[in-house]
């Protein structure tokens, strides 16, 4: 019997659709809630009463795109990795509240997880699966309505995941007992068009369990220069673009 034409061309879009899915990039990030807790190397720490709180910076390129798989202060998100252990005998809450940064005399905004991924790391996806479309060559451009669909599926299914990921990492308000630890990730919303962070700290104050007793941490971080972060994430974006339209 012979196809109709209906037939093939419904065929040919779902062999495109199917290509473009694959092409996408993926979601890829480098770090996982059960590495949060395991020895890491801080940027800061300091230890009161047994306690001991440590910050580590990931809004260097390198760093976002191991935890995110996206550069994300470009966006306007500065992620801290907060990590607290209990070596006393006190027991501690740590509110989220406890927890506040600052850009020098700049109090920062907390973002919560899902908003954080919407303002940097699905935005970028996005980019990259539509980038990776026009690449398709042709038959993508001709079938427009069925690959931007596709695309746009993909896109979406793919943009839950990175909602997922960043609100599994964040901080959650915490009660440590002697011997335990808590970790995760505090996001804050940065000044628009800031390129370099400095005079940044992170302020952390845990209160004892049974009274009004509480510690205060000051933790200072060095410069953060984010200058050529965006440049280098749309170079890179770019040179992968043009390897897939050349393959």
């Amino acid at each position: 019997m012979r196809e109709c034409p209906r037939s093939r061309l419904y065929s040919v879009c779902v062999w495109i659709s199917a290509l473009m899915i694959a092409g996408c990039a993926s979601f890829e990030p480098g770090l996982r809630y059960q590495d949060l807790t395991r020895p890491r190397q801080p940027t800061v720490k300091e230890v009161k009463q047994g306690l001991e709180v440590s910050v580590e910076e990931f809004a260097s390129q390198r760093k976002s795109r191991q935890a995110f798989d996206a550069d994300v202060a470009p966006s306007g998100i500065l992620p801290l990795l907060l990590k607290i252990e209990n070596n006393g005998t006190q027991t501690y809450r740590i509110p989220e509240y406890a927890v506040t940064a600052y850009l020098g005399n700049e109090k920062l905004g907390i973002v919560g997880g899902e908003n954080a991924a919407g303002e940097s790391a699905n935005s970028e996806y996005a980019g990259k699966a539509l980038g990776w479309t026009l690449a398709a060559g042709p038959f993508a451009i001709l079938l427009w309505p069925v690959t931007i669909g596709a695309s746009a599926a993909h896109t979406a299914s793919v943009n839950r995941r990175i909602e997922q990921h960043f609100e599994s990492l964040r901080f959650n308000d915490a009660l440590l007992k002697p011997n335990q630890t808590a970790a995760g990730f505090m996001y804050f919303k940065l000044p628009r068009g800031v390129s370099k962070l400095e005079k940044l700290r992170l302020e952390v104050s845990p209160s004892e369990e049974n009274s009004s007793n509480k510690l205060e941490f000051i933790l200072p971080l060095p410069t953060i220069d984010l200058s050529g972060a965006l440049v280098a994430a749309v170079t890179d974006e770019a040179q992968k673009t043009n390897k897939s339209a050349a393959d």
